[in-house]
């Protein structure tokens, strides 16, 4: 289901990972297989993938399903390398912050086969108690230009996402995070947008969406409680009617607590998004 808004549509998937992924893993759905036939049914274009390494699926078997269901793979996201791998990217040991870099360049493989951009979030990490934000700032570039430029070959962006304050201790907003990709100036560097995240940190959503409208790569739609749109109090409407004006054409991701069940959250999801016209 593509939501339109006036000359706009933005496509929309769905947060799925492994059956063994990490057991808080924020995603809606797990077990790939067994959920795509719902996904599809529901009226999802596609689906976000949660790895933590490149071998967590089997690529050609997975492209087979995913055409077979007429789905779409547009963003691999990687927030599980912090937690399964216990590597990231501001580190004190460079050894380990040289191993997420590795790692993380092997879910940009598997995420070419499917066209699709990668998310930076956890795996950024957070800045050690010893480091200045300078300090912590300099790991995190240094490894995002490598990143970066393995994924420019790939012709793929990498979408650094915004986390609060209560998930990490460094670049907490949008308007932060959009002030550090600017101030780096690489092509392939975007603005991952996340609704749960811009409430509790960033001043105003719809000013700051249009602020850095040139920069944002991809958006996380969930309430303000982490449910399903409609759950909370954050005004849809509005934020949909701003990005229609930034002309945000890109996809909406999904990405909201798995209650009452997963089925029911991203049934009531897309229904809901359904009942909003611009």
């Amino acid at each position: 289901m593509c939501v339109k808004r006036g000359q706009m549509m933005n496509e929309l998937c769905v947060t799925i990972s492994m059956e063994d992924c990490f057991p808080k893993a924020l995603v809606v759905f797990k077990g790939i297989e067994k959920n795509l036939s719902a996904i599809k049914d529901l009226g999802y274009d596609g689906i976000e993938l949660a790895l933590y390494r490149k071998d967590n699926i089997d690529v050609k078997a997975l492209k087979k399903l995913i055409d077979e269901y007429g789905l779409q793979i547009p963003v691999i996201s990687t927030g599980q390398m912090f937690t399964m791998l216990n590597v990231w990217f501001t580190h004190t040991d460079s050894k380990v912050r040289e191993k997420a870099v590795e790692e993380f360049k092997g879910i940009i493989d598997v995420a070419a086969e499917f066209g699709a951009d990668i998310n930076v979030s956890r795996v950024r990490g957070y800045i050690d108690e010893n480091d200045t934000l300078d300090e912590g700032l300099k790991k995190l570039t240094e490894c995002l230009y490598e990143v970066c430029e393995y994924a420019k070959s790939y012709n793929r962006d990498i979408l650094l996402e915004q986390m609060n304050r209560f998930e990490t201790n460094y670049l907490c907003s949008v308007k932060d995070v959009g002030k550090y990709i600017k101030s780096l100036k690489i092509p392939n560097l975007k603005i991952h947008a996340d609704l749960f995240h811009m409430n509790i940190e960033d001043v105003d959503i719809y000013d700051t969406l249009k602020e850095y409208k040139d920069h944002i790569g991809y958006i996380h739609f969930c309430d303000s409680n982490r449910l399903a749109p409609g759950k909370g109090h954050l005004d849809f409407y509005r934020t949909l009617k701003t990005m229609d004006e930034i002309k945000y054409g890109g996809w909406i991701g999904l990405e909201v607590l798995p209650e009452p069940d997963p089925y029911t959250a991203a049934k009531d999801s897309i229904d809901y998004l359904r009942t909003i016209k611009i």
